[in-house]
């Protein structure tokens, strides 16, 4: 048996936009004088996780008032980047429809190696419109203690689908995702957006803006 191993959401749709929207949103609502341009949102991509990345931009930038933390920072994005996400349809992303259609027809495991929260990866398929039970695995925060690029989320993919890293393939659009595949010893096709088509992709067997054009990935369904 082998896998297709999405890895963040923005493996799925492009949702940097509605997240850079959202973060700025509660800077203002909190009173913070922040705001995260386009150009330096692509530079804090590096760092995983939403909440890890307020703190190490407070420590560099501060600002941050002593009556607000990074949890609650966080809380209110998440809930304005869920309005967001809710008031639009988000389309796939390029050749992502092809995946799941050659997975199915190859008999493949489809998984989702993200860490970001359930009700985030609900919205998301949501507003994709993207059955849920689509995949055989869907991972989120509550399922790993750390972030990736740790491998933790995808070790805990093998483990629960009894699958050899040797057969699966992962898909990841940012490099912390690239790193986190590799550790576990996964081959990984790098699939930026444009938020983060300037991250490191040299451990990646390939790097594409279209899935369907992947030849590593044409080659994983046809042997």
């Amino acid at each position: 048996m082998k896998a297709i191993i999405f890895g963040g959401i923005g493996t799925i749709a492009n949702t940097s936009y509605l997240q850079r929207k959202s973060f700025n949103a509660a800077f203002e609502k909190l009173s913070i004088n922040w705001h995260w341009g386009e150009l330096e949102y692509k530079e804090l991509l590096v760092q995983s996780g939403g909440q890890d990345r307020i703190e190490q931009y407070n420590k560099v930038h501060k600002g941050l008032p002593k009556d607000v933390t990074s949890v609650d920072i966080h809380a209110l994005k998440t809930s304005l980047f869920h309005e967001f996400m809710n008031s639009t349809t988000l389309p796939l992303r390029p050749g992502v429809r092809w995946v799941i259609e050659q997975a199915k027809l190859n008999n493949m495991k489809i998984a989702f190696a993200t860490t970001t929260s359930a009700e985030n990866i609900r919205n998301l398929l949501n507003s994709a419109e993207l059955d849920p039970a689509t995949f055989d695995l869907i991972c989120n925060s509550t399922v790993v203690d750390r972030y990736k690029p740790d491998p933790e989320v995808y070790e805990y993919c093998l483990n629960t689908l009894k699958l050899l890293a040797s057969n699966c393939m992962a898909i990841e659009d940012a490099s912390a995702g690239l790193d986190a595949a590799v550790a576990a010893g996964i081959n990984c096709v790098a699939f930026p957006n444009e938020y983060t088509a300037r991250h490191d992709y040299s451990k990646a067997i390939e790097k594409v803006e279209n899935l369907e054009r992947a030849v590593h990935l044409r080659s994983f369904f046809t042997t």
